[in-house]
């Protein structure tokens, strides 16, 4: 049993988590009210590596606060498995995948660096790394070159959107919690530019942002910007365009449907999990990482199912 009043809420793990929705909040607030106890929050050294608005409605509500410690070699190590977590979680690239994977790379890299991490193709010679992947790789970002599906390039260009990210948090967190939200669509290449901006010329994008808000904010669109002119030669001014590509019609069953035909194949990896091992014989540490994983995944479960269940609930 831990005592609430010693667990660390870290502002690097809190920064790596997006605020919860109503619901999810609505749910905790309903939990409390009924008197039902949290599971037991996810901690590092006291750190809570997870759930941390939950946390803080329990603690304040008086609960008793059960832990559930991991083991890390190092906080660096355990920041980007919480990173890599959370960033499995999202299915498509959005703007808050690519923070994580570029929050993920520093700690990942850091911690390769003070020989706190062994990763994948440590065995593997330099040359035969880039053989097989890429001629910028590095033993560092191998694991994630192929948990992501993603260059090495592209992993060192979300590091560096990272950087921009938390630069502007210490000017703005409530845009940085919109843009990566995707409540505010905005380029890369805007948000590094917002941060050379003055104080007046931030103001000025901020009153442009909120305007633009329903669309993608460009970089052309703020202050500062520097277009490059391009003199286009005289043979293409009446070239033709082509149209642009016709979308699929959006299908609002088709994540979902996609989902129920997934869900089968994790309850037969599962099973064979159970069947072929011998728990008994399983590590502590593999167990506690199991449990984690399967921790976030319950979570979801629950969440998703508070949710199709109003759905069903609203067509009776």
């Amino acid at each position: 049993m831990q005592q609430h009043s010693k667990l660390k809420i870290d502002p690097d793990v809190s920064v790596l988590f997006l605020p919860p929705d109503e619901k999810v909040m609505a749910r905790i607030h309903e939990d409390i009210c009924l008197g039902i106890s949290p599971a037991p929050f996810p901690v590092w050294n006291n750190i809570l590596m997870d759930r941390l608005h939950e946390y803080k409605e329990y603690a304040d509500a008086g609960f008793d606060i059960r832990t559930q410690p991991f083991s890390f070699s190092s906080k660096n190590a355990m920041l980007a498995s919480i990173c890599q977590l959370l960033a499995t979680d999202i299915p498509e690239m959005t703007q808050y995948k690519s923070y994580l994977i570029g929050k993920q790379y520093k700690y990942h890299k850091a911690a390769y660096d003070n020989g706190e991490i062994e990763p994948t193709g440590e065995h593997i010679s330099y040359a035969a790394l880039k053989k097989k992947y890429s001629k910028d790789i590095h033993p560092s970002t191998v694991e994630m070159v192929d948990t992501y599906g993603i260059s090495s390039a592209t992993i060192h260009e979300y590091a560096k959107y990272a950087v921009t990210v938390d630069a502007l948090r210490e000017r703005s967190p409530e845009l940085v919690t919109s843009i990566l939200a995707g409540k505010i669509t905005m380029s890369k290449k805007a948000v590094s530019q917002l941060c050379g901006l003055t104080d007046e010329e931030f103001r000025k994008s901020l009153s442009i942002i909120e305007r633009e808000k329903s669309g993608k904010i460009l970089a052309s669109m703020l202050p500062g910007h520097a277009p490059v002119k391009i003199d286009e030669p005289p043979h293409l001014e009446n070239r033709i365009i082509p149209e642009i590509k016709q979308m699929p019609k959006y299908d609002p069953d088709g994540y979902v449907s996609s989902l129920a035909l997934t869900i089968p194949s994790w309850s037969a990896t599962i099973k064979r999990v159970r069947d072929r091992s011998n728990m008994i014989d399983v590590s502590p540490d593999a167990a506690r990482k199991l449990i984690f994983q399967l921790g976030i995944l319950e979570r979801n479960i629950q969440i998703i199912k508070t949710e199709l269940e109003g759905v069903t609930e609203d067509g009776n």
